[in-house]
């Protein structure tokens, strides 16, 4: 039997829901294959700051006669609650895809800081039945085909093909495949 296995893909900008499917149909060269299912965007977090905030954060007097201070906009508490948001959003569409396509293995491929928003987001009681592997590392802008050879060098996804018999290889060197 083969465990159903999705991956999400995310970054600040934008995640990606993907299933590894096996079977005769959906082999590519004998072996598993990526499908790419849903992705979601955030357009605030691939603004630079200086789109979402104002260069000039404000002045104020201290006294009528008193030197001017700047004052702080709160950019930075501003930005945490962008990213919390998306995480959410991220955290919940993914529990639909565990759910909908009954994924018993989930691999999350995160940026690190996201990766420890999304784990904080993450509720064990929905989670329980589901092997969760996590990767800190964005990938979000890697083709199908890419990503599959990244999780195929961590060996966390079978490879596509098997290594051709035969293949000349120097003594010591790994195989392709791993």
């Amino acid at each position: 039997m083969t465990r159903r296995t999705g991956i999400m893909v995310a970054g600040g900008a934008r995640s990606r829901f993907i299933s590894v499917e096996v079977g005769d149909d959906a082999q590519v060269d004998g072996g598993p294959r990526l499908v790419e299912h849903e992705e979601m965007l955030n357009p605030d977090g691939e603004m630079p700051a200086r789109g979402l905030f104002s260069d000039r954060s404000g002045r104020a007097h201290a006294s009528s006669v008193g030197a001017a201070h700047g004052l702080d906009d709160h950019r930075d508490q501003h930005q945490e609650e962008i990213d919390r948001r998306f995480a959410r959003r991220v955290t919940d569409a993914a529990e639909r895809f565990v759910t909908e396509r009954q994924i018993v293995r989930f691999i999350i491929c995160a940026e690190p800081r996201l990766l420890g928003r999304l784990r904080a987001e993450l509720q064990p009681k929905r989670w329980r039945q589901v092997e969760v592997v996590e990767l800190g590392e964005d990938l979000t802008r890697h083709p199908l085909r890419q990503l599959q050879d990244v999780l195929v060098r961590r060996e966390l996804v079978k490879p596509s093909h098997p290594p051709a018999a035969g293949v000349y290889r120097p003594r010591g060197q790994a195989p392709s495949w791993r």
